[in-house]
């Protein structure tokens, strides 16, 4: 039995093949991630250039942006921004058929509450639970790949529908994408995985 080197900041070990420790015990996925967050701070994004470059934009189109929404915190958040914002969005959801009822009622709480426009793309169930279970089966580490492939598909099929040039996404840099060991990760959008 090996004993495993446990890093002094974060929840990493030596079971991952990449990782290295300095001399005080923090590993590089924590020093990264450290410096990806700092690195944020500093960044000033102009948010209302943005919105301007946004509404600038003339397409004959009710819809001056696509926000993907999954009923979770972030999607939802940019919704409501982009309202406040003065955006006109259409909101795209995907129901893998896993929506919890929770995500449902907040999506429909918020289309009602905001007067946007929702379209709904519902995935062929048995299909995707056949996926599901090949990629199961094959061991393959990150199965939710299939859920934002298909929303990424869906996004620009509305986007171009409607001539948009915008989609928005909600997604909370602070606390998700840090790198990961090559062995616990694979590249999202990897189509020939997914074929």
């Amino acid at each position: 039995m090996v004993d495993l080197v446990n890093c002094n900041v974060c929840v990493m070990n030596s079971s991952a093949s990449d990782i290295i420790f300095d001399r005080n015990g923090q590993c590089n996925y924590c020093k990264k991630f450290i410096k990806k967050i700092e690195l944020k701070k500093k960044k000033v994004i102009d948010l209302e250039k943005l919105i301007s470059k946004i509404k600038l934009k003339k397409n004959n189109s009710k819809y001056d942006c696509i926000v993907g929404l999954s009923g979770g915190i972030d999607s939802s958040y940019t919704l409501v921004k982009a309202v406040e914002l003065g955006l006109k969005p259409l909101a795209v959801h995907l129901d893998n058929g896993w929506n919890s009822e929770l995500a449902q009622n907040n999506i429909e709480n918020l289309v009602k509450l905001l007067n946007v426009d929702l379209f709904t793309y519902v995935i062929d169930w048995q299909e995707y639970k056949k996926l599901m279970q090949s990629f199961f089966n094959a061991d393959v580490i990150d199965v939710e790949l299939l859920t934002d492939n298909a929303m990424m598909a869906v996004n620009y099929r509305q986007a171009s529908k409607f001539n948009v040039k915008y989609i928005l996404s909600g997604t909370n840099h602070s606390t998700e994408g840090m790198k990961m060991p090559r062995q616990m990760n694979w590249f999202k959008y990897d189509k020939r995985n997914i074929k």
